[in-house]
């Protein structure tokens, strides 16, 4: 994997979508990723498979500059969901992304944390990543609001590229 520039700011690398999703620490391997888009009111679509993730297909792709996004559903009626565990992400644990063209993009975890909903940090969610590959892990989190039926935070892993 030959990233396209290395500088004081890490690898970067040609666009390319993601496939497979792979967080050892956590459980997670799930192939066969969406694309995922904003919907009317501005936020970003949920996958509509359970088992699934989705990227946010307007943004960048995992390893190339800027933050890549990728969401999936904590639960669902039947059980855990993919991201079900991804609230116990620890500092430093590797996310590896396979991409369509074969490569593999490996993140390092540098935080998680859990916003409400209401006041979701949008720009520092999606805004620069002061000239680096990034990667936004995304679920819901927090209470469950039965009489909404959805969660009422978000839990947002942050991650930056190694290789």
């Amino acid at each position: 994997m030959a990233p396209k520039r290395e500088g004081s700011f890490g690898p970067i690398l040609q666009p390319s979508p993601p496939v497979t999703l792979v967080i050892p620490s956590i459980g997670v391997r799930t192939s066969g990723i969406v694309d995922l888009h904003l919907d009317p009111h501005g936020k970003l679509e949920a996958p509509t498979d359970f088992d699934r993730a989705g990227w946010y297909a307007d943004g960048p792709t995992p390893g190339e500059f800027g933050p890549a996004v990728i969401g999936a559903h904590v639960d669902s009626k039947s059980g855990p969901a993919v991201f079900y565990r991804l609230g116990s992400l620890q500092k430093g644990a590797a996310v590896d992304v396979t991409r369509k063209d074969g490569n593999t993009a490996r993140f390092v975890v540098d935080r998680v944390a859990r916003y409400s909903k209401q006041d979701f940090p949008t720009a520092t969610v999606y805004g620069d990543t002061k000239g680096r590959a990034e990667l936004r892990l995304i679920t819901c989190g927090g209470a469950f609001d039965t009489a909404s039926g959805h969660y009422v935070d978000n839990i947002v892993a942050y991650a930056h590229l190694t290789s």
